[in-house]
């Protein structure tokens, strides 16, 4: 079964730690902050998972806060094998 799954990349340790806190005090959101993967160009090494289908709600919550980050990815996970695609 394939999943999907999006990150969120930053330029400081100190966003990804305030958008994942964001972002977890609201309960429709399931994040988690993880190791930025060694496949992905970054900042810092740190990325923040989400759920792909709550994209559009995160990025206007991330907007109303003013809160930044570098870029989103969509990951895709078939098995064992994780790919990672830059999200337009």
């Amino acid at each position: 079964m394939d999943t999907k799954f999006g990150l969120l990349t930053f330029s400081t340790t100190h966003q990804a730690i305030s958008t994942n806190e964001l972002l977890k005090s609201k309960q429709e959101f399931e994040t988690s902050i993880i190791s930025t993967p060694g496949k992905i160009s970054a900042g810092c090494g740190m990325s923040v998972r989400f759920n792909y289908s709550d994209k559009d709600a995160i990025l206007k919550l991330l907007a109303d806060e003013d809160l930044q980050f570098q870029n989103i990815y969509v990951g895709t996970r078939v098995g064992v094998r994780i790919t990672y695609e830059l999200d337009d």
